[in-house]
């Protein structure tokens, strides 16, 4: 696939944020793209997109669909692994694994182009690591343990994917057979991979494991000489010198290879199936015996080194998607009783929103609320009233237990205040209190009368409240006519009040 320099947003599909292509081919274009989860999980992922014409052909959708569904049964370190397969609008798209580094292929022609060769025990590391993922493919079972005979069919550099972590992994598992069936019209297409396929695939005879052995020897072979293996101007040319040329030992090509990888090699190149290695782990068992292969430590540091610049811009690309989508984690769809409600629309757009294109044209066709949900940061002024709904919600029924148990004592203390009415309706009422303004006095205060009038009284002492007495009440005077008796108490220096004789002569 050829590199792009895009990588601007594309809009949602399901639960994915889809970017720009880093990568073209024949059948597909890859994509960067999100999964953004409801609660904050948020990972990198590669999405191929079919063609839109291949999309469109039933029977190619349903032989990919198929093939995906097995290569989902494959689970290995060494297998770039397909986690999920979206049939929407009319548009297939394969959902893999993201894994930063370069694809074998690249590497050896950025050596090539150096003028050196890829060191041995580096080849070693890489094609022992994608032999074990080849062999795991090989021995992928169904559900029910049932052998799936997987073949991956188009085993090749450009399918072998060195990751910085210094790992090989081999890419596209189970849609060689739905793309081989589209390249067969396309001879522009077919010629790079059939370089690498077995006589007997070419020969549209029946195919097991062994074919992918004899693509992994071919990648051996050049990787380990730096020059192709079988070379022709037409697709006919090529094949007949797959099918008919005498091959040359790897140490023939570099003088400087250990003669023993020559008998490993030569094996998984033999032309008839039963004289090749039975299976992908006994190459790796025997290439390992040979040629110990390089730590992934190494490996990783020369993908790092040899893939130069083009590396660093896509390490880069994805750094500034995770870095803008870190924010911006749609909102899970909510279901009430109105039904689902569209906090964000499905779906891939066609035009980008203005964040992501700038000035790009069209970019008004966007929704607002997409473009919000996806691009602007949660601590933005203005967030949308989803999200202020929300948590009214969960504020509210938060709090409804809290205004039951406040309503039961609101209740309680009710009820206790009006017995405690009823109660004291039913007390006898107390004795009135003394009024400045009238003669109905105590007692103790009328007894004074015999004390001289000079003679200051003493405050009373304390006593326990006694029963009430109804003594004589002196006549009022009139209004019209008022009175020194009108006040009949003085009060002295001291706050203290004296009874006026004459206001209470008998």
């Amino acid at each position: 696939m050829a590199e792009q320099s895009s990588a601007d947003y594309r809009g949602t599909l399901g639960r994915y944020a889809l970017f720009g292509e880093i990568a073209a081919g024949g059948m597909a274009t890859v994509h960067l793209a999100r999964l953004l989860g409801s609660v904050g999980f948020s990972r990198t992922v590669a999405i191929k997109r079919l063609h839109p014409h291949l999309a469109k052909d039933p029977d190619f959708v349903a032989m990919f669909l198929e093939e995906a569904r097995l290569a989902a049964r494959v689970r290995h370190p060494n297998v770039v692994a397909t986690l999920d397969v979206v049939d929407e609008d009319n548009e297939l798209f394969l959902v893999m694994e993201y894994v930063a580094g370069e694809s074998l292929s690249r590497l050896v022609r950025k050596t090539r182009e150096a003028g050196k060769r890829v060191p041995p025990r580096y080849v070693a590391g890489v094609v022992c690591a994608a032999l074990e993922g080849l062999h795991a493919a090989h021995e992928a079972t169904s559900e029910r343990g049932s052998p799936l005979g997987i073949v991956h069919r188009d085993v090749s550099p450009q399918n072998i994917h060195v990751g910085l972590d210094g790992v090989a992994r081999v890419l596209d598992f189970g849609i060689a057979k739905a793309t081989n069936r589209v390249q067969e019209t396309r001879t522009d297409q077919i010629k790079g991979k059939v370089a690498y396929m077995s006589p007997e695939q070419l020969a549209k005879g029946p195919i097991d494991r062994r074919a992918d052995v004899y693509s992994a020897a071919v990648v051996v072979w050049e990787a380990l000489t730096g020059a192709r293996l079988f070379k022709a101007d037409d697709v006919p040319s090529l094949v007949y010198s797959i099918m008919n040329d005498e091959i040359r030992a790897p140490s023939e090509v570099a003088p400087d290879l250990p003669k023993e990888l020559d008998a490993v090699v030569m094996k998984g190149l033999d032309r008839d199936p039963e004289n090749r290695w039975a299976s992908a782990r006994e190459m790796a068992v025997a290439l390992e015996k040979v040629l110990a292969p390089a730590p992934p430590r190494e490996i990783g540091e020369w993908v790092r080194e040899t893939a130069g610049e083009m590396l660093a811009w896509r390490i880069e690309l994805v750094h500034r998607i995770e870095s803008e989508t870190s924010t911006s984690i749609p909102p899970p769809m909510r279901t009430d009783s109105q039904g689902p409600s569209p906090v964000r629309d499905s779906g891939v757009v066609k035009t980008p929103p203005p964040e992501a294109l700038g000035d790009a044209e069209g970019s008004a066709d966007l929704a607002e609320d997409e473009r919000e949900t996806l691009y602007r940061p949660a601590s933005d002024a203005g967030e949308g009233a989803a999200d202020a709904e929300y948590a009214d919600e969960d504020a509210g029924r938060s709090r409804a237990p809290l205004m039951l148990i406040a309503a039961a004592l609101l209740l309680l203390g009710g009820g206790l205040l009006a017995l405690r009415l009823i109660q004291l309706q039913q007390i006898p009422d107390p004795p009135a209190p003394v009024a400045s303004t009238t003669v109905e006095h105590e007692p103790a205060i009328i007894l004074e009368v015999s004390r001289s009038a000079t003679a200051p009284a003493p405050p009373p002492p304390p006593t326990a409240p006694k029963p009430r007495v109804d003594a004589p009440v002196a006549p009022r005077p009139t209004a019209s006519a008022p009175s020194d008796c009108d006040n009949p108490f003085t009060v002295d220096a001291k706050g203290v009040r004296h009874p006026k004789p004459h206001c209470f002569k008998r």
